[in-house]
């Protein structure tokens, strides 16, 4: 066994093994079989040279482990060597099981070093520079014209996956449960959520998982994978390298970033978007259109690429001395944050009955951005199958503000770009129907249950009246009723999916890898380990191999001193057969002479003599047991009394 110790798996070995399975078995009967006759050998020689009944009767009758264990409970202390005759018993079990579990079989893993890179990372002062070109999409109006196609689609497939029914729904969604069931259970559900449609490991939000804890920001914080998890980003981020060809493991840290937002309450915003107001940054409050569609078709002249469809909702920045230091800092920590202001209406009652005023509802939400190291595991089953990866835990990237308050929006060209765009992720070609969007931020479960007509059930919207139409039209816009908390979420991931929808398409999609990227690409470095398994190697346990050697060495002494003492006794071996209680007895009538025989060989003489167990003093008052061979004697009786 100590040779195979560490050589791969062989058909010598295997053998070896289906050996010791057989010998465990056998064990139990081969130590009864040496250690039965020595305890009676030893009994006859202690017999010889003079030994108390009580050790003779422990010995003769001593012969499994049980009954060794019976006899010390029922004969009380017989002496320390009795001791010795259990605990050599106990390697009966114990070897047979030793002998089983010395040798066994484990993987071989490999692990090689290899190098990996990911997408854009932590890296301040490159990760503003890109965001402040414009983050590809919006460096000029010639890129805007092509790649904003690119962009919309990498967006508006983000939005359309079964996992994003779950996204930020946990307890706030009414039909959360019925949903993850239908996805095939929380595993299931789990498991959709960890990549995109590209097969990029999508970043959890830290803030959102269980276990965090804001007092101890550093943490490594563990990603379940039997519950659905939020996060942070709908797209996720490009990695590549970190693995070979065939099944295996990879591990590797990446360092990324995204948006946080602090939402307040809705309020009455009428004031704000009153005609001339100058409390929005981006919106034109004296125009004539819409706020909700300035940004719509011919409306934005100086963008130069239409938008379609007619969302019910917009964004904008709180126009404030923020916005200038914001668009002015280059990667230094600017005072204040950005605030987002998120506007729509709602359509409350009035005095006159069955009339209903729209109402402008707006909402401000901090803008934040967290930093965080994120370990990410990755396993490939066999050579066939996709590399599935995940993120296995997070925690804030010490030395790193927890809150940043420089976030990718304090780029003019990125701000702009994304608060257009915003609303019209999915919006309808047809007014007064809600945006995919729009369907996200009140309850994920309605994405796909737009066509015939959403909200009707809402458990956020207004109570209905006869006046309501079928489609919930009063709703739109309106998320006055969603608590801070739940819109936070939804929103800030909203916000960060299309801050990453304007990564290079070719780079979201897989169509481009690091290595031909251009130097003005920001791709990170890291180092992945990946363990790959040879042949299986034999793994001598060392305990067990332990235990299995001394029972054997005790077994081979137990023959051995067997031997030896048989060798050193003179007297005939009489204790090992009933023959035995035949010797000198007045009540059995047998031949007495040959006093020199064993009591197998006095055996053979007497064999066919019968003999009866009963009451040989059957006339006096009290009776006397014994073994005899006078068959007609009195039965013995449960009522007399027996010396």
């Amino acid at each position: 066994m100590a040779y195979l110790h560490g050589k791969k798996q062989s058909s010598f070995g295997d053998t070896v093994l289906e050996v010791l399975s057989v010998a465990s078995t056998l064990w139990p009967i081969l130590f009864a079989a040496v250690l039965g006759p020595l305890l009676k050998s030893i009994a006859l020689f202690r017999a010889e040279r003079g030994s108390r009944l009580g050790s003779l009767e422990f010995l003769l009758t001593s012969q499994t482990t049980a009954s060794a264990l019976k006899n010390i409970l029922t004969m009380g202390w017989i002496g320390s060597w009795a001791i010795g005759v259990i605990a050599i018993w106990s390697l009966s079990p114990l070897g047979g099981q030793a002998a089983l579990r010395s040798l066994g079989l484990q993987q071989n893993p490999i692990s090689t070093k290899t190098p990996a890179t990911y997408y854009l990372g932590n890296n301040r002062s490159l990760v503003q520079l890109y965001y402040r070109t414009g983050a590809g999409v919006f460096q000029g109006v010639v890129d805007e014209r092509y790649l904003i196609t690119d962009m919309r689609t990498v967006l508006s497939a983000s939005f359309l996956t079964q996992d994003v029914r779950v996204s930020h729904a946990n307890t706030s969604s009414p039909r959360y449960n019925e949903t993850v069931t239908g996805l095939g259970g929380k595993w299931e559900a789990s498991r959709k959520g960890r990549m995109d449609l590209w097969g990029n490991i999508r970043i959890p939000f830290l803030e959102l998982l269980p276990g965090y804890d804001s007092d101890e920001p550093n943490a490594w914080i563990s990603v379940p994978e039997d519950e659905v998890v939020p996060y942070a980003s709908l797209i996720g981020l490009p990695i590549r390298g970190g693995s070979f060809e065939g099944p295996g493991n990879s591990t590797m840290t990446v360092h990324f970033h995204y948006q946080t937002l602090s939402c307040g309450e809705a309020f009455n915003g009428s004031e704000w978007v009153r005609n001339g107001s100058k409390a929005l940054w981006l919106h034109n409050t004296s125009s004539s259109i819409p706020l909700s569609l300035q940004f719509k078709g011919e409306a934005d002249l100086l963008m130069r690429f239409s938008r379609t469809g007619y969302p019910n909702i917009w964004f904008d920045f709180l126009n404030s001395s923020a916005i200038a230091e914001h668009f002015a800092s280059s990667e230094l920590e600017p005072q204040s944050k950005m605030q987002l202001v998120m506007g729509g209406e709602c359509s409350y009652a009035t005095a006159t009955k069955g009339v209903k005023r729209p109402t402008p509802i707006l909402r401000i939400c901090d803008v934040s951005t967290s930093y965080i190291d994120m370990e990410v595991g990755c396993s490939r089953t066999t050579i066939d199958t996709d590399l599935a990866c995940l993120a296995k835990r997070a925690r804030h990237t010490p030395s790193y503000p927890v809150k940043g308050n420089l976030t990718a929006l304090s780029s003019y060209r990125l701000s702009r770009g994304v608060l257009s765009e915003l609303p019209f992720i999915g919006a309808s070609q047809h007014a007064h129907k809600p945006s995919i969007l729009e369907l996200y931020l009140r309850d994920p479960w309605w994405i796909f249950q737009r066509s015939g007509g959403a909200y009707i059930d809402d458990p956020f919207g207004t109570q209905k009246t006869g006046i309501d139409d079928p489609y919930g039209r009063e709703k739109l816009g309106c998320f006055a009723p969603v608590p801070p908390e739940v819109i936070e979420g939804r929103l800030a991931t909203a916000l960060n999916t299309i801050i990453m929808s304007s990564y290079e398409v070719n780079v979201l999609t897989g169509g481009k890898g690091a290595a031909s990227a251009n130097a003005t690409v920001p791709w990170q470095n890291t180092t992945a380990t990946w363990t790959e398994f040879d042949k299986d190697i034999y793994k001598l346990h060392k305990p067990w191999f332990i235990t299995t050697s001394m029972s054997t060495a005790i077994l081979l002494i137990c023959v051995i001193a067997n031997i030896v003492i048989r060798q050193r006794i003179r007297a005939p071996d009489f204790l090992n057969s009933l023959a035995g209680l035949t010797r000198d007895s007045p009540f059995i009538d047998v031949p007495q002479d040959g006093s020199g025989k064993s009591g197998s060989d006095r055996l053979e003489t007497i064999k066919n003599v019968k003999v009866r167990i009963s009451d040989v003093n059957p006339d006096e008052e009290v009776g006397k047991i014994a073994l005899t061979t006078e068959l007609k004697g009195p039965k013995l009786r449960w009522e007399r009394i027996y010396a």
